[in-house]
């Protein structure tokens, strides 16, 4: 053979090498390339999370840590090989030694109840505040502390304003004219109606008009009354202090219907919906129960404490609650049908709520869940779990080591 054929033939045996040995290297770009990864493997998961879906053989589960497991390309058969892993199988004797218990899973009608203490709180949408709408002076005054009762039409104070006196002038000469008015067209009717109405927009009310048409004469000490019932909140009316149309004399509350506002923790405050029913009791009258109703849900926390406050509007026909009393107060929802599982078969990782399955009969999976609130004994279930499943509730974290050293021990 020449030396030109015996390098055409190198030269051919090279090139077919070369295209041959590209059917068993994978591409440098490619994902899956790398030391110690296999290369049938469309991707790796976590026996534990199959949700996991990873290309780096050698990176953890970014859940729980353990090591990954391949899933061949085409199918997911290895992480069916991966959920088989996780498998814990025990015969009777093996669980009568390590004491495995186990719950079913149910579907169960619960209604929710929140208790905690509320004060009593005058309804501040129901106060009412005593102005003036003139100047003058205050001489003799009737009301003259908080806290004391009144009602709608009792005497405050007198006040001499002159623009009161002056106003009643006014009204009595348009009231003279009219009773002249037989005699000549002198008499203007329009002039009386707006010194009347004057009169009434400075909360002189028809009785004192009245009297002052009987007598004909101005009263020079105009007497103030309150215009509802309650209680007196606030006072700053001074007899002979001069007073103002922007000073408030007196702020009075009412007492037939009163707020209770309540403390609730932060993680409870979701649960309580605005006209939600609420039983109020007094702690030394316990057997006197009071019905309410969610008016406000405050869209605050206190920083210090981390509750939120709950207002309630009750009523008090009886006069029993008093502003500043203590209560207990109790929310309670309608019944609802609701997922449970027991609290003893949930493991908790962490963000992660973890229970054990028996799948078949002495074969446990571990299984992640998602829960809400806690009923009792039990926890609402949202996801991961079915009604009439068996869950571990004893020596569950004997099978989770179990579980996680038998996933070990495979690779």
């Amino acid at each position: 053979m020449t030396n030109s054929t015996l390098y055409v033939a190198t030269g051919l045996s090279l090139i077919v090498a070369a295209v041959v040995g590209t059917q068993y290297i994978v591409a440098p770009d490619d994902p899956r390339a790398g030391h110690g990864h296999d290369s049938t493997a469309a991707y790796y998961t976590c026996p534990m999370h199959p949700s996991v879906k990873l290309y780096d053989a050698d990176a953890p589960c970014p859940i729980c840590g353990m090591d990954l497991t391949p899933v061949p390309q085409g199918g997911r058969d290895g992480s069916k090989d991966a959920e088989k892993a996780s498998f814990v199988t025990l015969t009777d004797d093996q669980k009568q030694l390590i004491g495995v218990k186990t719950s079913e899973v149910v579907e169960r009608e619960t209604s929710s109840q929140i208790r905690t203490s509320g004060r009593i709180c005058y309804d501040e949408t129901a106060w009412v505040d005593v102005n003036l709408k003139v100047s003058g002076w205050i001489q003799d005054l009737y009301v003259d502390h908080v806290g004391r009762p009144v009602r709608k039409g009792e005497a405050l104070f007198t006040l001499y304003s002159p623009d009161l006196v002056s106003g009643q002038e006014e009204y009595l000469l348009a009231f003279r004219g009219k009773a002249k008015a037989s005699e000549g067209p002198e008499w203007n009717a329009r002039l009386l109606a707006s010194a009347r109405e004057r009169l009434q927009l400075w909360d002189l009310t028809d009785r004192q008009i009245a009297d002052l048409e009987r007598t004909g004469q101005r009263q020079t000490a105009v007497t103030v009354f309150s215009s509802a019932d309650g209680i007196v909140v606030e006072r700053s009316a001074v007899a002979g202090m001069h007073v103002t149309p922007a000073k408030r004399l007196y702020r009075i509350g009412k007492l037939d219907t009163m707020w209770v506002k309540a403390d609730v923790y932060e993680h409870e405050v979701a649960s309580v919906e605005a006209n939600q029913a609420v039983t109020v009791t007094i702690p030394y009258l316990s057997d006197r129960r009071i019905r309410g109703s969610v008016d406000y849900i405050y869209p605050y926390l206190n920083p210090k404490t981390r509750t939120g406050t709950i207002r309630i509007k009750v009523a008090n026909e009886s006069g029993v609650l008093k502003p500043g009393m203590f209560v207990d107060v109790a929310f309670a929802s309608p019944p609802k049908r609701r997922l449970l599982v027991p609290e003893l078969a949930v493991m908790f990782a962490g963000e992660m709520r973890t229970v054990f399955v028996e799948a078949e009969k002495g074969r446990f999976q571990p299984r992640e869940v998602s829960l809400g609130r806690r009923y009792g004994d039990r926890y609402e279930v949202l996801s991961g779990l079915e009604a009439g499943e068996w869950v571990v509730t004893s020596a569950n974290f004997l099978l989770d080591s179990e579980s996680k050293l038998k996933n070990v021990m495979r690779h």
